[in-house]
């Protein structure tokens, strides 16, 4: 289809994301909205497009290969001419420590891949909104400046001319389309020019004797009689109010004044000329409006929502015995409802859950949509920490019945994260950020539930930042090592091959368990680059044993695999080149992958995995028998291998029910023709069992611990069976 662009584009975006499928569906999509569209796939790229020729707005990917999203960030904000471009963040890291570093680094906002589209637009069209309204601000702001300045010194001449000749005056006056006006001190008229009737509507006689302040709107009179008093000095800034015409509507007035002083500089009188600016006024609000409010719900935004926390943070200080707490609200499987009733629905849920947050809290409270099914809520003025608490009930309980949104019954929950006011918070950013974390403790917990910001979760994110740092840069630094666990044949106690575990020695940490970096790893995305220096290395040990030990030649490599690594689009090509590299026959080659991966079922994962079966390299469901419904989906794919999880291994011999859940998965393996291997064997009574059962395969301490690869070696060399005794 050809795209027809807009004569005037809604305005220039640059796109930085080193995939291109997301850099040609963004640039499709906006470019068909009527943007004009520019993309690049590094951040160094980015950076010379942004300083030759600056966009309105840049989309940035956090993960590319050269300059992470953050550092491209970064470099922009320290660059005069580029520093004021807002950037949003595009990534599919979705903790809270990506968006706390995104949002550190400068960026305005934070889309979670995969995105939505109307849900980019959104953000785009409100973050160009604001741009535009600062832009038209500072515009009206010189304007009015120049205007000011032109007209002070008109009415300075005007002035001249009234003490010279009042003749003179009202020949000036009568020919303005301004309202010009003579006041006494007390806001008396004592003359009206005659555009006093198209301006007010009255004619001029109507008016005179009359006070001013007799038509000015109650909530600006106050205003307009601190600003015209006797006081006022040259070049004062002008007044802007509401005043009332003869139909009794309000207009809005822009109006200058000027004092008369006599001889003694006391001010007798003012002059004031006045025009009518209510157009300019009403268009200024309306771009406020939708600069600080959410499209979809009509809710205060990201950016009105943190102004009000600020002006609360601000006010705690000055108040003994003033509180407040801050909500963070994330709906619980909101993708679900995307994903199976359309982004429609979704937007109709959203517009629902923002009328049901409004009618659980007081005027005074702030509801907001921050984007996504994210809400805050802004609870002012709280006589104890406990209302925060029994709101949060109150959301919980309402969401327990489904609502009705657009001929469906919907079902959904949330998770909410509390945090309450303390002299500790200096800006509300740190509110909001204590409160999306005690948000992911309490999804975390189970869901549908909340939980109350402590010191501890902080600390504990404290923790595991610094870990992500060490983590960084012991990849640089090539911290990491591999051991191999033997895996043996349990009829014969014959080898037949070894599972590749990492390890990482860390310079102040020692030797760090992988149940405590790997999750990190997977989190912050890490696990990628740790994962390929894995595979490489695994594959490298193995072909070396094979050149050096024939009776390595039939032995095979288990490397695991992570979900994010099979998600990536260069994975099947980064595969080939490390088997190339390392003379490795595919069929010595078996990749683990976990059940929670097959459990996503998309169609990129089925295909990748249908890929790496056709290069003949095995693939094995690791810690089987954990997931929830891995059976439903088993035949659907190309699998060789089921190992059996250790939490049913190490109670085989005292339960029942776990020798029954290890007897049927060694049998639904016999019959779709699979392998099974046993983890964590570590006892005679253990080894039994499984023989008994007719497993084929196990590894364990009964056996021999992970091995560095000098004691694997070694064990290659012996050339001895296993004692099974």
């Amino acid at each position: 289809m050809d795209i027809v662009p807009h004569e005037t584009p809604k305005g220039n975006i640059l796109i930085v994301d080193d995939a291109p499928d997301n850099l040609h569906l963004l640039s499709t999509t906006l470019t068909e909205h009527g943007y004009e569209v520019r993309g690049v796939i590094n951040g160094a790229m980015a950076l010379r497009v942004a300083r030759s020729a600056p966009p309105d707005l840049i989309l940035l990917d956090i993960k590319m290969p050269d300059l992470s999203g953050y550092e491209v960030c970064r470099q922009l904000k320290e660059y005069p001419a580029t520093q004021e471009i807002p950037v949003i963040f595009l990534s599919a890291l979705d903790e809270v420590l990506d968006k706390v570093r995104a949002f550190s680094s400068g960026g305005v906002d934070y889309i979670t891949k995969p995105f939505q589209v109307a849900e980019v637009l959104a953000r785009v069209e409100t973050h160009l909104n604001l741009q535009t309204a600062k832009a038209e601000i500072r515009h009206l702001n010189a304007d009015l400046e120049q205007r000011v300045q032109q007209r002070t010194e008109e009415i300075r001449q005007k002035n001249q001319a009234l003490q010279a000749s009042e003749a003179r005056f009202r020949l000036i006056a009568e020919n303005m389309s301004d309202l010009v006006c003579l006041q006494s001190v007390d806001g008396r008229y004592l003359y009206l020019s005659p555009s006093c009737q198209s301006v007010l509507g009255f004619q001029p006689d109507e008016l005179l004797n009359t006070s001013i302040y007799d038509l000015i709107h109650p909530e600006d009179l106050q205003h307009g009689r601190l600003t015209i008093s006797a006081d006022l000095q040259p070049g004062a800034p002008p007044l802007v109010y509401r005043v009332r015409r003869k139909s009794n509507d309000y207009i809005w007035l822009e109006t200058i004044a000027q004092a008369v002083r006599d001889s003694e500089g006391r001010t007798i009188q003012f002059v004031t000329t006045s025009r009518d600016v209510t157009a300019r006024v009403l268009a200024e609000e309306r771009l406020t409006y939708t600069a600080l409010h959410d499209a979809l719900t009509a809710l205060p935004n990201r950016v009105l929502f943190m102004e009000r926390v600020e002006l609360a943070v601000r006010r705690l200080k000055r108040h003994e015995g003033y509180a407040f707490a801050v909500l963070f609200i994330d709906l619980d499987r909101f993708k679900l409802v995307n994903d199976s009733l359309g982004h429609a629905i979704g937007d109709a849920l959203l517009v629902a859950i923002a009328r049901l947050l409004e009618s659980l809290v007081r005027d005074v409270d702030t509801v907001a949509r921050l984007g996504g099914d994210e809400f805050t809520l802004l609870l002012d003025e709280i006589d104890d920490f406990t209302d925060a608490l029994k709101v949060a009930q109150r959301i919980l309980e309402c969401l327990q019945t489904p609502l009705q949104v657009e001929g469906h019954t919907v079902f959904t929950t949330a998770s909410i994260g509390i945090v309450f006011s303390s002299a500790e918070y200096q800006h509300g950013s740190e509110l909001l950020r204590d409160a999306d974390l005690a948000m992911y403790r309490a999804k975390g917990a189970g869901r549908s539930r909340y939980e109350i910001f402590d010191k501890a979760m902080h600390a504990e994110v404290l923790h595991l930042l610094k870990l992500e740092n060490d983590l960084r840069q012991g990849l640089q630094k090539q911290e990491f090592l591999l051991y191999y666990q033997p895996i043996v044949e349990l009829t014969s106690g014959q080898l037949r091959g070894f599972e590749a575990l990492v390890r990482w020695n860390q310079p102040d940490r020692g030797l760090v368990s992988p149940n405590q970096f790997i999750p990190v790893a997977e989190d912050s995305g890490l696990i990628v680059p740790l994962g390929a220096w894995i595979l490489q290395e695994a594959c490298q040990q193995m072909r070396a044993w094979q050149a050096s030990l024939s009776c390595a030649a039939d032995l095979f490599m288990s490397v695991n695999l992570a979900s994010q690594q099979i998600r990536e689009p260069g994975f099947l090509n980064y595969l080939d080149q490390v088997l190339a590299q390392t003379h490795l026959a595919p069929h010595s080659l078996k990749l683990e992958i976990t059940e929670s991966t097959l459990l996503e079922g998309t169609d990129q994962i089925m295909m990748t995995l249908t890929h790496i079966r056709d290069r003949h390299i095995q693939l094995s469901i690791d810690d089987f028998g954990t997931g929830y419904s891995s059976l439903s989906y088993l035949h659907r794919f190309p699998i060789n291998t089921l190992k059996v999880d250790r939490s049913f291994i190490n109670q085989i011999q005292n339960s029942a029910d776990r020798l029954g859940i290890v007897k049927a998965i060694v049998m639904l393996a016999q019959t779709l023709d699979m392998d099974v291997v046993a983890e964590g064997i570590e006892t005679l009574e253990q080894f039994n069992y499984l023989r008994l059962l007719q497993c084929e395969l196990g590894q364990g301490y009964f056996f021999a611990p992970p091995l560095e690869a000098a004691a694997a070696t070694h064990l290659l060399q012996s050339l001895r069976p296993f004692n099974l005794n």
